[in-house]
């Protein structure tokens, strides 16, 4: 196979991103359905997302761990079943101890995604495309938004919530057989040279892995804000109905597409000028962190097209700056730890949601979104100091 079809071996691995992402956003989508079941006010949806992040966190540098260990093909096929099958068991559920047990089962499995898709761009792509490849990851987003409004729109009125957790869990056993055909297809890249000789204990001593880690936490707010709490925000707000408020999920995330390539492009061109790849990575990061300000202005829109303008914008740069912070750690350690080291962002998220996710419910239950939307828009230049703070030198 031409070398140049890697990418399209590479576009097949993301597609696993799909899958991770529709099974995880599938229980926002349908949050409205089980909140007025169960009688939960916002607050304790909040409880749901933290379990997330909790289990999340944990299980994120064990998931990275695992994957360098017994490698990329096997260890994401592993990981996409047991989410696939615990997203599944959400279903069977008839109480809501059984419901979150169930979905801390599948933040177990999900937490080898975003490593996984990491240690796919370093093993088959050249170090400038690296942050365009994670970009790809991206489109998973995008298709896993897409797919869990409307099947959760299908679903809800025609067979009610539950169902909603067997169609998606389902589609992920048909990923495996076609990832491994497709892994023959591609040529594996070398690593960088400055990127080699890296284990676990050199990645946890090195003050620049901690800034990573830092810089993710706050920057991660406004992902992590627009991405399950979108359509609570347009039906509380502006009174739409929970169908036409999740409908607003999947152009969101296609800009937030946008953002993810236009960010990828951005550092591989000042990488082909003779950047050095990690400093044109964090000054393309400090220009997404100054646009997630903008979210910020939100609370101030009239109506919902000005509301969704500004969101946008605030998620594009999320996107424009988060595709290369994910990349820093493939350009500082890379080699045989790459899922390790990029795990400990994702655990970063993991934090986030367990520290936040009850907090946003409990001020939107008795506040309103207006004092998040504020809280969530600078972090990111206080995480771009820790990235300055403690870079090589």
């Amino acid at each position: 196979m031409n070398p140049s079809s890697r990418w399209w071996v590479v576009a097949i691995f993301y597609l696993s991103s799909s899958i991770n992402y529709l099974d995880r956003l599938i229980l926002g989508a349908v949050s409205p359905a089980f909140m007025a079941e169960f009688g939960l006010n916002l607050e304790q949806y909040g409880q749901f997302q933290a379990l997330f992040g909790l289990v999340y966190l944990i299980s994120s540098p064990l998931m990275g761990w695992f994957l360098d260990r017994v490698g990329l093909n096997l260890g994401t096929s592993l990981a996409l079943a047991w989410w696939s099958i615990a997203g599944m068991a959400r279903g069977l559920t008839t109480g809501l101890a059984g419901l979150l047990t169930t979905h801390g089962l599948v933040a177990i499995g999900e937490a080898a995604g975003i490593p996984s898709t990491a240690k796919a761009a370093q093993t088959y792509l050249k170090q400038e495309e690296r942050a365009i490849g994670s970009s790809m990851s991206q489109i998973g987003l995008v298709i896993g938004m897409t797919l869990a409004a409307f099947i959760a729109n299908f679903c809800m009125n025609h067979w009610g919530w539950r169902s909603a957790f067997f169609v998606a869990g389902s589609l992920g056993m048909l990923w495996i057989p076609l990832w491994f055909w497709a892994s023959t297809k591609a040529p594996i890249q070398e690593a960088a040279p400055e990127s080699k000789g890296y284990d676990i204990r050199g990645i946890l001593s090195m003050p620049q892995t901690w800034g990573f880690v830092l810089a993710n936490i706050f920057s991660l707010g406004i992902f992590l804000f627009w991405t399950n709490w979108t359509n609570h925000y347009f039906r509380l707000t502006f009174k739409m109905s929970t169908e036409n408020a999740n409908l607003l999920g999947p152009p969101l995330q296609a800009i937030s597409l946008i953002g993810s390539f236009f960010g990828g492009w951005l550092s591989m061109r000042l990488i082909q000028k003779g950047w050095v790849p990690i400093v044109a990575r964090r000054r393309i990061y400090l220009i997404g962190a100054i646009g997630m300000t903008l979210s910020a202005l939100v609370p101030l829109a009239p109506n919902i097209a000005i509301a969704f303008a500004l969101i946008s914008l605030s998620y594009f740069a999320s996107s424009l700056a988060s595709v290369n912070l994910y990349t820093m750690p493939l350009d500082a350690y890379g080699g045989s730890s790459a899922a390790f080291a990029v795990s400990l962002l994702t655990a970063g998220y993991g934090v986030l949601q367990l520290l936040a996710s009850q907090s946003i419910g409990w001020v939107a239950d008795r506040r309103g979104f207006s004092p998040i939307c504020v809280a969530i828009a600078f972090p990111p230049l206080i995480g771009y100091l820790f990235l300055e703070w403690t870079k090589k030198r």
